[in-house]
């Protein structure tokens, strides 16, 4: 087969299983990983019945890989968007309003983030806990690693402090309405971490 050729099927190829992981992503958020079906999933991305099945090997491991790809989107903004504040203390600030408006713009993922990791599958949670270790790799080192080093935070201990406040994201970035509206403003959350994380 020409190179072409080879190159503009893996093209078509990227962008069937890239609209099969949008299909996937809204029908996980509206109706469950128990109630979600395949054949749905496929005609709500444009394809026949059981294209998925091309793409994946089941249902399973569909949704493991839309947790690798949810993940892998959110870590990529909220680096982008931490790692443009030099001060520690304006990077948590920033975590908290970029992840807050990363929940609002992206309903639907944030949905399937927050159902899963409150889930009772734990293969599902611990694919969650891997894909996103570069997230509270984040927190702990360009966030409260640097904040103790210049000594605008107290002498915390990193891993667990990440943690929390990797807890405290989720469990307030969670709680928002069908508008995307949070019930929770960023800032409120960012203050009273840094209220005790200050030295």
């Amino acid at each position: 087969m020409p190179r072409h050729k080879e190159e503009e099927k893996r093209e078509i190829m990227s962008e069937t299983r890239s609209l099969l992981l949008q299909a996937a992503t809204e029908e996980f958020a509206r109706e469950g990983y128990q109630g979600a079906n395949i054949n749905r999933i496929s005609r709500n991305a444009g394809f026949a019945k059981g294209t998925v099945y091309n793409y994946f090997d089941s249902k399973r491991a569909l949704m493991l890989d839309l947790i690798e790809e949810i993940a892998s989107g959110h870590m990529e903004f909220m680096s982008q968007q931490v790692l443009q504040k030099d001060d520690p203390a304006r990077r948590l600030e920033q975590f908290f309003a970029a992840g807050f408006a990363w929940v609002t713009d992206n309903l639907s993922r944030g949905l399937v983030l927050f159902t899963t990791l409150n889930s009772h599958d734990m293969e599902f949670k611990t694919r969650m806990y891997e894909a996103y270790l570069p997230m509270f790799n984040l927190v702990g080192q360009d966030i409260l690693a640097a904040g103790i080093e210049q000594g605008i935070f107290r002498q915390v201990e990193p891993v667990s402090t990440a943690a929390l406040i990797m807890n405290i994201y989720l469990g307030t970035g969670s709680q928002v309405n069908e508008r995307g509206e949070q019930w929770f403003p960023a800032k409120q959350v960012s203050d009273f971490c840094l209220q005790a994380l200050r030295a």
